[in-house]
């Protein structure tokens, strides 16, 4: 199996996912893992659904090993952080939130994800930077999209 096949099934599954099909995403994810369980997008897309479907201590489990593949997978620690935050585990939550923020500065929810768990924290004055900085990069983010929808027409 090449990760062109891999990829290729994890696109279809990313569709059932968007349009919030989870049980067959779950499907399209597993199968690509059984393919190459040494693909780390695999594990990270198998932690979203986990996620979106309540399941946050499989989520991290899955985060984890997709980390454990790709240290510096930032999207993975942003998933590895809102997971350990609907476990209430906000100090680690902060931890993992840093670790994505620090990867890709441009992660607008690693930097919301800090900004609850710091306030959880009743560190207040972090929080407020973080959700700042999350504001900001929501607002460019959009600015963005707008700047690509106006040059496709």
């Amino acid at each position: 199996m090449t990760t062109k096949e891999v990829v290729e099934i994890l696109k279809k599954g990313r569709a059932y996912a968007q349009r919030t099909k989870y049980k067959e995403a779950m499907a399209y994810y597993n199968k690509a893992l059984s393919l190459d369980p040494k693909y780390p997008e695999s594990w990270y897309l198998r932690a979203s659904v986990l996620i979106d479907t309540g399941k946050p201590q499989e989520a991290l489990a899955d985060c984890e090993r997709a980390l454990a593949l790709n240290q510096n997978y930032a999207d993975a620690w942003s998933k590895k952080a809102l997971a350990l935050f609907n476990l209430e585990r906000f100090e680690d939550a902060v931890l993992a939130a840093t670790r994505a923020s620090t990867l890709n500065g441009n992660d607008a929810m690693a930097w919301y994800i800090k900004g609850v768990c710091l306030d959880e924290l009743g560190r207040s004055d972090e929080a407020q930077e973080a959700y700042g900085k999350s504001l900001e990069l929501e607002i460019i983010l959009d600015m963005d999209a707008e700047r690509r929808k106006i040059r496709k027409h």
